[in-house]
């Protein structure tokens, strides 16, 4: 009974440690175009040819000792907006990353875009219609598991 209960623990143990580990040590590549946005806005609005328009954008810095480097850019496509990670976009991994706005130096749990697609590369992120990207200056990356930030971008 005693094994049994130690190859439980032990598999259990395991399985956490390689959860919350192995993405230190992995890196997973985006390569989204801008040009993405422009076509499912275009067609889905079954109008001409849709502009994109770049309102502000910032330069992502690392938070709690992470690194975090590259561009981050609000993008209105049509009437919707975006948030737009360049190429240039770097960030350490980690487990459960995600993107969310923030303002004034603090994140905001409710302005969550989805789960981080990448920790290296270009990525777009659609803001939800209840969300007003105006209201907001800054993008956060945030590390669910641990409540902790990853690295911000000002938008200005």
């Amino acid at each position: 009974m005693k094994k049994i209960l130690l190859i439980v623990f032990i598999v259990i143990v395991g399985g956490a440690a390689y959860w919350l580990l192995s993405p230190f040590f992995i890196t997973r590549t985006a390569n989204e175009a801008m040009e993405e946005l422009i076509r499912a806005t275009t067609a889905a609005t079954d109008a001409g040819r849709i502009e994109s328009q770049i309102l502000a954008k910032g330069d992502f810095k690392g938070e709690s000792f992470h690194q975090a480097e590259g561009t981050a850019e609000l993008v209105k496509v049509g009437e919707k907006y975006f948030i737009r990670l360049e190429k240039d976009f770097r960030v350490t991994n980690g487990p459960d990353l995600f993107i969310h706005l923030g303002k004034d130096g603090a994140y905001v749990k409710e302005a969550r875009l989805g789960a981080l697609k990448g920790n290296v590369g270009s990525q777009n992120y659609e803001i939800p219609s209840d969300i007003n990207p105006l209201n907001y200056n800054e993008v956060w990356i945030w590390c669910r598991a641990f409540s902790v930030p990853f690295g911000k971008a000002v938008l200005r």
